[in-house]
């Protein structure tokens, strides 16, 4: 089967990961870990990629890179290959080191963006090697932190986000984790689920379907849009986790109250409905998974998100509930209850 295209355009940014063949050790060392680096800032240097995030654990590496020429599978596979070649010679080794081509995926948001950097950066807190990021050697967190100028870490994004965040006009090691330093909060417990689900959607992404950091009323249009499309079209990427989605209804039950919806032959909770379609949108969960997780058959799971679309099209005043909802699950815990429930 022919392999599918990664979709490389010039100034695409990308969550990019690989790991050691067979889950073996690909960084036995700090000195094989920074030969590593040195391939990615050669890279750099000849203008195929810029590294704004990376963290590189024992068996596998997460990088957040931008591709300024749409050159990041050249970039990659000579990384990887230098590489392996000189972990190979080091340790009187020959075959394969590393598991095959590098996985990637777009990162079509700002927000999304922001929130790849604490995951990455989370990774050695969650496999409980150190107890902050930027206490891990082998992380752009202790580069950030430490404010150095590494040339071949572009650091401009990170810094004047870091400041608009902490609402400060120099950058400072508080700034950052301002930002990006969540702790192994229910924050940091969201953004490990959507990044893992989207790292295994299968799905194409499509930038109409992005909505994190758009506006409401783009949000009520995507909706109306997924409602007209009916209820058999395809999962696209996961743009919310379902804890984040779950806050976002019970905040709005709490502020509300029930949330019946009364049609010709039927009264229908309105907080069911929104809560199966919007697992099947913005989770990106299969009708399958989310028969499993509301304990029912698939097909009443698909009646009721067919419900929705019909209702998202004829009743504006659930429309304008439902998209309170999914405004609110789209935005970051400090400001999900004050969005969404007025």
């Amino acid at each position: 089967m022919a392999r599918r295209p990664r979709g490389d355009e010039p100034g695409a940014w990308f969550h990019v990961i690989n790991r050691g063949i067979a889950k073996r050790a690909l960084f036995e060392s700090r000195s094989e870990a920074r030969f590593f680096l040195s391939r990615l800032a050669r890279q750099v240097r000849a203008g195929r990629i810029e590294v704004h995030a990376f963290c590189l654990m024992t068996t596998h590496y997460h990088l957040l890179l931008r591709s300024p020429i749409g050159e990041l599978s050249e970039a990659m596979r000579l990384a990887q290959s230098s590489y392996s070649r000189h972990f190979n010679r080091k340790h009187k080794r020959d075959g394969s080191l590393i598991r095959g081509r590098y996985y990637s995926r777009p990162v079509d948001s700002l927000e999304y963006r922001r929130t790849l950097v604490r995951y990455i950066d989370h990774n050695p807190v969650k496999a409980g090697l150190v107890s902050h990021a930027h206490a891990y050697e082998l992380s752009s967190a202790a580069l950030h932190m430490a404010a150095r100028n590494t040339p071949w870490l572009s650091s401009s994004w990170i810094r004047e986000e870091a400041c608009r965040v902490a609402e400060q006009t120099r950058f400072t090691p508080s700034a950052y984790i301002a930002a990006f330093g969540a702790g192994y909060s229910k924050e940091m417990l969201e953004t490990q689920e959507l990044v893992q689900a989207r790292m295994n959607s299968t799905a194409l992404p499509n930038p109409k379907y992005d909505l994190i950091g758009t506006s409401s009323r783009q949000v009520r249009a995507w909706m109306q849009r997924k409602a007209k499309l009916a209820d058999g079209h395809r999962v696209g990427l996961p743009i919310c986790s379902s804890a984040a989605l779950l806050d976002s209804l019970k905040a709005n039950l709490a502020t509300q109250g029930p949330w019946w919806v009364e049609t010709k032959n039927h009264n229908w909770r309105g907080d069911e409905l929104i809560w199966i379609s919007a697992l099947h949108d913005l989770c990106g969960l299969t009708w399958k998974q989310i028969s499993e997780r509301i304990d029912k058959p698939i097909a009443l799971a698909r009646r009721r998100a067919s419900k929705h679309n019909e209702l998202m099209l004829a009743d504006s005043e659930y429309g304008d509930r439902a998209q309170r909802v999914v405004c609110a699950a789209l935005q970051p815990i400090g400001r999900r209850d004050r969005s969404g429930t007025r």
